[in-house]
């Protein structure tokens, strides 16, 4: 019994260390414009938090179709919560879930995916933050850490980016609600 109890405990302590969440910023400056952040939550491997995740817009929006086709100003921000998160893993799940939300078609965007992967050469470590911003006639701006990283132009590769996470088969359907629905999922 008092090994039956001291795994729950270990459990349990499992468990809210891995739903502790960065707290995003309400605001994202970008230029002279500020996006409002429009939801965020954590996503999730192993009862593990490996990241959190907040969508910016300039006007609160729960139609992912819209958001993904709009091109006007936006941001995904991806703020790293785990170390157990490597560049090799992040590269590998973001091909994985770009050939997801192209359904398949991730060849219509190698170009451009190249590019985007060859912004996030730099090794990735607990507390890392990266921000997606779309910016209209530029393409999809990459920072790490508040610093500039590469542009992929384009709108093809912002849709397949942005769903990821907002697309009708979303890497975390939990996480894509979180991100629509204004509100904050730890």
């Amino acid at each position: 019994m008092r090994f039956q109890t001291c795994l729950i405990f270990l459990f349990s302590c499992l468990f809210c260390a891995s739903n502790a969440s960065a707290e995003l910023s309400k605001q994202l400056k970008i230029g002279d414009q500020t996006l409002l952040l429009n939801g965020s939550g954590g996503r999730s491997k192993a009862f593990i938090q490996i990241y959190e995740s907040g969508l910016y817009l300039i006007k609160p929006s729960r139609d992912s179709e819209t958001i993904v086709e709009a091109d006007e100003l936006m941001a995904i921000r991806i703020k790293i919560t785990s170390g157990l998160v490597s560049r090799s893993s992040l590269v590998s799940s973001l091909k994985e879930s770009l050939e997801s939300s192209t359904g398949g078609n991730a060849a219509a965007i190698a170009k451009e995916t190249g590019m985007f992967i060859d912004s996030l050469k730099d090794e990735v470590k607990k507390d890392d933050t990266y921000d997606f911003v779309h910016v209209p006639n530029k393409g999809l701006l990459i920072l790490k850490n508040g610093s500039f990283k590469g542009t992929v132009p384009g709108m093809a590769f912002k849709k397949a980016l942005f769903g990821v996470w907002l697309s009708d088969t979303p890497v975390d359907k939990d996480l894509r609600q979180a991100m629509l629905s204004g509100g904050v999922r730890r």
